[in-house]
């Protein structure tokens, strides 16, 4: 089933989103909508972890917006739905646990794909592409993770930031501290608890654009690119289908250009899906 997508559809958005508790009723059954069994009937409820700009954060009305809910934005248009964001912990996103246990319907939180992530959720097909970012206070020297010998290096616990540094730690000589979330971690150069960090690079960005004190090394590409999660049943097959379809109808008719240049780069002229 194919609906056009139009424009309007990103600005109708930001008053769609509100963050809610983690709050599921065991005794109701969910509603089907398009094969998609939904947690709450006339509702795509998204788990997400904050704040993570650009892909998502609250903005001052407590309202969940960046760059992945207006993509969510979509897909709930497509079905007739709106969207509900319900926090969770990351690990019970890339575990499939919080959409088995019907928190939500779908992950979204800047989700890097990986072999083993795919053993336990259904992805999307990649909607943003990604590279891991050294960043370090503004005054550092350090301009790879090669300076970083006999220094801190911070990294998000259970990222694929703190995979590839770990893989990486033996060779350059740096103690690893992991942080619980992406905030904690980049104000870890303002405190000085690390010397450097290494994350995803929209948000780092973000976070340099937003304190004169940090600045960016070097960035390191690593092919990541991000996916919306579900489950690995019927259900959640049924909804990566239609998310499918939406981001490619996105991609084709402008819609996903429209939503890079409000999020990402003002100044696009091109943006797209990611091949691979």
């Amino acid at each position: 089933m194919k609906r056009p997508l139009a424009l309007i559809a990103v600005a109708a958005l930001a008053g769609a989103v509100v963050l809610t508790g983690c709050t599921t009723n065991p005794s109701s059954q969910p509603s089907s909508t398009d094969g998609v069994q939904l947690v709450t009937p006339g509702t795509l409820t998204v788990c997400t972890h904050l704040p993570f700009e650009p892909m998502e954060s609250r903005d001052a009305s407590g309202t969940v917006v960046g760059f992945d809910f207006d993509l969510m934005g979509l897909v709930a248009t497509h079905l007739g739905l709106t969207v509900t964001a319900v926090e969770v912990d990351p690990a019970q996103m890339t575990s499939g646990a919080a959409m088995i246990a019907m928190k939500c319907d779908i992950s979204a939180e800047g989700m890097t794909i990986t072999d083993a992530r795919a053993q336990a959720v259904n992805f999307s097909v990649p909607y943003f592409g990604v590279t891991q970012t050294l960043a370090v206070p503004a005054s550092s020297t350090v301009t790879s993770l090669a300076d970083l010998k006999g220094k801190n290096l911070g990294v998000e616990a259970a990222s694929t930031g703190e995979d590839y540094a770990t893989t990486n730690q033996d060779k350059y000589g740096y103690q690893q501290v992991s942080f619980d979330d992406a905030a904690t971690l980049l104000n870890s150069l303002l405190t000085g608890r690390s010397d450097a960090v290494l994350f995803d690079a929209g948000y780092v960005s973000t976070f340099v654009n937003q304190n004169q004190g940090v600045k960016i090394a070097t960035q390191i590409v690593t092919g990541e690119v991000y996916g919306f999660a579900t489950a690995r049943n019927a259900s959640g097959g049924a909804l990566i289908q239609i998310v499918d379809q939406v981001l490619q109808t996105a991609n084709t008719d402008g819609t996903y250009l429209s939503i890079y240049k409000k999020w990402i780069d003002p100044n696009a002229t091109s943006a797209s899906l990611p091949t691979s």
